[in-house]
């Protein structure tokens, strides 16, 4: 989420990882994962880690950097992993000696006993007002690419970076979906990298953030996947039963424009507050439950964006929308938390036979999450009282 959008409480995940307990084999059938954050206390070890992920049929795992005892802990195991560069590296990463560099000393060492795939080069770059670090984004991934290329890691490992939804300039109809003027001299040369190395484009993505800007015209219940009249899409005629799928074609359709029908966008983070300030209409826990749990249901189901009727649509429009729920892979999914918890802090997990739980790393987070089982008192006989 960007920096100027962060008074909800957010608790990230990677694919598909929340559950109830009847759909847990089916959901993890389909490869789920998390972001693992470090930044907390009462942390638990690498490898208590290793033992609870493996417990949860985790598959993949997002670090927002690359820490060599996480890497080192899951080293023979099944997890793919993403490792992070951050905002702050850019600069450096720009020139080619340091970025390959930083994979020989961070990367390569690992490679052949851990299932690294990806590499993140900053977030949400283009949402912030530093000129410079927006103009060493695409050096710096195309460093990060050739020090890969060189070291001969390009077919194994990728190379990408998230978006806010708000380099858009438009997104109503999605069909018209187009980026924002200031930034298209960036974003142009930005698609080619993406086009000619075959990487992704990752979006963050968040209705929430329409419904609460807008309640009177937004429904709750388009925005939460519940049932609704849906919004008709004049130039396509598609029907959009909710308002995450019409923004994922927004930015295909943004893409398009550019020239550009062979670039796959990934969510890379979406969710729903379940406490906020007071001017954040809509923030609950029981409309964060209903927002991830839905969300769930429609990955689990593989569908489309409005139905079955609008699918067999969309499959006769897939070369000029590539809008399947397929197209859509979740790439992290946000689920939102209570009081007391802060970004970026270390959640944690703990499994039986018929629950799954979550907690923070930071004391005082609570969740009311239907899908979301916490028991204080278990967590902290595994892992011991928070402070």
């Amino acid at each position: 989420m960007a920096n100027n959008r962060s008074p909800s409480f957010f608790l990230t995940l990677l694919f598909h990882l929340l559950t109830i307990s009847a759909s847990f084999v089916q959901i993890s059938s389909l490869g789920f994962g998390i972001n693992y954050g470090q930044i907390a206390n009462n942390l638990p070890s690498p490898s208590r880690v290793v033992l609870l992920i493996k417990s949860m049929n985790v598959t993949r795992i997002k670090l927002y950097d690359a820490d060599p005892n996480v890497l080192l802990a899951f080293s023979n195991s099944n997890v793919q992993f993403v490792v992070g560069l951050g905002n702050e590296y850019l600069a450096n990463m720009t020139n080619p000696s340091k970025a390959q560099s930083w994979i020989q000393q961070h990367l390569q060492p690992y490679l052949s006993q851990t299932k690294i795939t990806c590499i993140t080069v900053g977030n949400e770059v283009f949402n912030t007002n530093d000129t410079q670090l927006i103009m060493n984004l695409l050096p710096a991934m195309q460093s990060v690419h050739g020090a890969l290329v060189n070291l001969g890691l390009d077919q194994q490992v990728t190379v990408t970076t998230a978006h806010s939804f708000n380099i858009l300039s438009n997104s109503y109809p999605p069909s018209s979906g187009s980026f924002r003027q200031d930034l298209l001299q960036y974003i142009q040369p930005l698609l080619a990298f993406h086009s000619q190395f075959n990487s992704p484009f990752l979006i963050n993505a968040y209705p929430f953030f329409a419904y609460k800007d807008n309640p009177s015209e937004v429904s709750l219940s388009y925005v939460l996947f519940e049932p609704n009249p849906g919004s008709i899409d004049p130039n396509t005629n598609l029907n959009y039963n909710n308002m995450l799928y019409a923004q994922i074609d927004a930015v295909y359709a943004a893409i398009k424009m550019l020239g550009h029908t062979d670039i796959e966008v990934r969510i890379s983070k979406t969710g729903w507050p379940s406490k906020g300030d007071t001017n954040e209409i809509g923030v609950s826990p029981e409309n964060a439950a209903t927002y991830n749990g839905n969300l769930l249901k429609r990955i689990e189901q593989k569908q489309g964006a409005g139905g079955d009727e609008e699918d067999d649509l969309r499959r006769n429009q897939q070369q000029q929308f590539k809008a399947q729920a397929m197209k859509r892979m979740i790439l992290a999914f946000r689920v939102l938390m209570g009081p007391g918890t802060r970004l970026g802090t270390k959640f944690r997990f703990a499994t039986s036979a018929s629950h799954c739980w979550l907690q923070r790393g930071i004391g005082g987070a609570r969740s009311s999450l239907r899908l979301l089982t916490w028991r204080r008192k278990e967590l902290q006989d595994n892992y011991g009282s928070r402070s």
